[in-house]
């Protein structure tokens, strides 16, 4: 496989260094949040407002890079980022982190929309879904590394010291974002900037979906419905293995899937056809979670669930990708619709579980989503 253009290595690299600091509250503070002096809703508050925030402001970057030089506004919010992981390691006040946390989700939606953008500006039709897959490949190796190794510096050193440390080295995201955007024109004003709303609702549906099922409602319930499933622990493989740890692995396929094998299943979308693959990728998906669903045995349930987290990721490479080549306008709604599906899929989750309901329901729910934007993505 060739290598990809130097702009998209730049602003992945550059974009993976940026989240190592949200990267690391996502895996401290939900077991370390009382030494911090926070309680378990502002916890929750703070994991989300940076979700909520960016349906204002992937539209607010759009319009920034429609009327002002990209640099600028890149690496600001590259700047503007490493700032904010340093107040994470510096402050212990709600309110001065929960400012920090709507200033960060600001940033990423300047950096997510000048990311898919770049990649759009570089890459020719034939490649852009491979290409696509090198930058999310490269972006989410910089949450794996934020989590895993973030933790482990963590429980050596302390809170502070590692945010700290993670926002001097996020630092050179700045530079590296400034080489990313040499030479590129990254608003190109097409046909389909006019003609938006007629165009861009399926883009919409289909990011919602993606965002609701795979980033939000399903990961967000797997150890619950895994101690459903298996209770406290399992035997795989002669060896007894705890229901968290089980969890962990589980998920851990999906960021592999994401970080390593992103180029891969990019090309792979090149060859079936972006357009063509993207209605089935959402059948396939809808057909393992009502399998999941259906399952007795946990293991064909997490087969079933795995099946789904390789539909999610290569859908996000197609969607990206169509988003890009449709305009700015709709990346941002792309965007904004992948963040309200990421942020209410934890909600629709635990409120069938709060009343009581099967969590089968779940996979159900996922399932019938998934089924509406095969039909909505359909070429």
């Amino acid at each position: 496989m060739t290598r990809p253009p130097f702009p998209i290595v730049s602003i992945g690299i550059a974009t993976g260094l940026s989240v190592l600091g949200d990267a690391v509250l996502y895996s401290v503070l939900p077991s370390h949040y009382v030494h911090i002096g926070l309680t378990p809703l502002q916890v929750g508050i703070l994991l989300s407002v940076n979700r909520w925030i960016r349906l204002a402001s992937n539209h607010i970057a759009e319009r920034c890079y429609r009327n002002s030089p990209v640099t600028f506004w890149l690496v600001s919010a590259f700047l503007a980022g490493s700032l904010v992981t340093a107040i994470y390691g510096t402050f212990k006040i709600f309110a001065v982190l929960f400012v920090a946390r709507t200033l960060w989700g600001t940033c990423f939606s300047f950096i997510r929309q000048a990311g898919i953008m770049t990649v759009v500006s570089v890459s020719s039709d034939t490649h852009l879904g491979k290409n696509m897959g090198f930058l999310t490949g490269i972006n989410l190796s910089g949450w794996f590394v934020g989590m895993l190794v973030g933790g482990f510096i963590h429980d050596l050193f302390g809170f502070p010291f590692t945010l700290i440390a993670f926002s001097l080295l996020s630092l050179f995201a700045a530079p590296l974002g400034f080489l990313s955007q040499r030479g590129l024109n990254l608003i190109r004003r097409t046909p389909s900037d006019i003609t938006f709303v007629r165009t861009d609702l399926g883009i919409m549906l289909c990011g919602f979906a993606t965002g609701m099922v795979g980033f939000g409602l399903l990961v967000s319930t797997l150890g619950l419905i895994l101690r459903e499933r298996v209770g406290m622990s399992m035997n795989l493989f002669g060896h007894t293995i705890g229901v968290a740890t089980l969890t962990g692995m589980v998920l851990a396929v999906r960021w592999v899937l994401g970080s390593v094998a992103s180029p891969l299943l990019g090309a792979v979308a090149d060859r079936m056809g972006r357009e063509r693959s993207m209605p089935v990728l959402f059948v396939l998906g809808a057909m393992a979670m009502t399998f999941s669903s259906l399952s007795f045995h946990p293991l064909w349930m997490i087969g079933g669930v795995l099946v789904l987290f390789f539909c999610g990721t290569l859908l996000g490479i197609t969607i990206s990708a169509k988003a890009g080549q449709q305009g700015a306008k709709a990346v941002a709604s792309y965007a904004t619709a992948f963040d309200l599906g990421s942020a209410l899929g934890p909600l629709i989750g635990w409120t069938i579980v709060q009343v009581g309901l099967p969590t089968n329901l779940i996979f159900i729910t996922g399932a019938i989503f998934y089924a509406l934007a095969a039909f909505a993505s359909k070429p």
